[in-house]
């Protein structure tokens, strides 16, 4: 969910904040000081449900929404605000990588061993690039894959299926070395149910 034009929404919404909006969370619009306040506040809850093992499944879902919705536009902001300060963009780059980390613990469904070939490709200003690579592990919601090219969680990315031509957007969840050398990625989709096509009841019952 993209930042409302000023011209529609121009002040924060919390009662007495008169500053120009930054972020729309969950429907709310907040300026920057509130977004990554609520932001922190969200994340610490999130993370001591989590640990105390309390997440039932729909809140899991809005987790995942939350973490989508905040990791992008942090990294939105950090990537376009002129006049940040440094413990600003350093508190939002933490939430990035705080809620990717928040993220890893929630399995969103099996993973399931398959080489597809996509094309990937980063438009991001500055570090553009495109490669041909294979799948690792599938999962409902993103894959694992090869990777050529450093990618920092947060930053998003275009998947295309070689085999059928489908498109989906997604962001990247993690990056760590592979054990047979090269980068291994962990793309999670935006709004896209089951990009596979598999059927997922099945791969549970056979995991």
């Amino acid at each position: 969910m993209g930042v409302p034009s000023m011209t529609n929404v121009e002040r924060c919404g919390v009662t007495g904040c008169d500053r120009a909006i930054a972020a729309v969370l969950d429907g709310e619009s907040l300026c920057r000081a509130h977004f990554i306040s609520h932001c922190y506040a969200q994340l610490e809850r999130y993370d001591e449900m989590q640990k105390a093992h309390r997440l039932s499944i729909p809140d899991a879902e809005s987790v995942r929404r939350f973490i989508n919705q905040s990791s992008r536009q942090a990294d939105e902001i950090e990537h376009t605000t002129k006049d940040l300060d440094n413990l600003e963009r350093a508190r939002l780059l933490h939430i990035i990588l705080w809620a990717n980390e928040v993220g890893s613990y929630l399995r969103r469904s099996p993973r399931k061993v398959a080489s597809i070939p996509v094309r990937l490709s980063c438009d991001k200003l500055g570090s553009a690039w495109e490669e041909e690579t294979q799948t690792v592990l599938l999962s409902r919601h993103g894959a694992s894959l090869r990777c050529g090219h450093s990618a920092k969680p947060g930053e998003p990315i275009q998947l295309v299926r070689l085999d059928t031509g489908q498109r989906v957007l997604g962001q990247v969840a993690w990056q760590r070395s592979a054990e047979s050398g090269g980068i291994r990625i962990g793309v999670e989709f935006m709004d896209c149910d089951n990009f596979w096509g598999l059927d997922w009841g099945v791969v549970e019952e056979t995991r």
